[in-house]
């Protein structure tokens, strides 16, 4: 994989698992999906698991992608970019993360209807 690849999958990665936590929060949800019901207390939770494997992920990649030295150093700097990227996002330009909300909320009602 060449080394500009595999940076931008790494900083997508950190980009999506703190939008799966950010909108794990009730306040950043109501934000984002106007119109949705609130999540329930299990998809929060699933949000959370989901976002905090996809940093874990990034750790993993960066670690392989340039080693245990600059690769920690790295995905330390990245980390704290993608979060302020995201509360960036979130304060500005939130209806950026609807299509992101909408995959949340059509997962949540397949799996519901599933169970069904």
């Amino acid at each position: 994989m060449s080394s500009v690849l595999s940076f931008v999958i790494l900083i997508l990665v950190l980009l999506l698992g703190f939008a799966l936590l950010a909108l794990s929060q009730d306040r950043n949800w109501r934000l984002v999906a106007v119109a949705a019901p609130p999540l329930s207390r299990s998809r929060k939770i699933a949000l959370r698991i989901a976002g905090y494997a996809l940093l874990a992920l990034g750790l993993s990649l960066a670690l392989w992608r340039d080693g245990p030295g600059f690769g920690s150093l790295m995905w330390g700097t990245l980390i704290s970019l993608a979060a302020c990227a995201i509360t960036m996002v979130l304060s500005w330009r939130a209806h950026w993360m609807t299509p992101l909300a909408s995959v949340i909320r059509a997962t949540a009602s397949h799996h519901s209807a599933k169970q069904r």
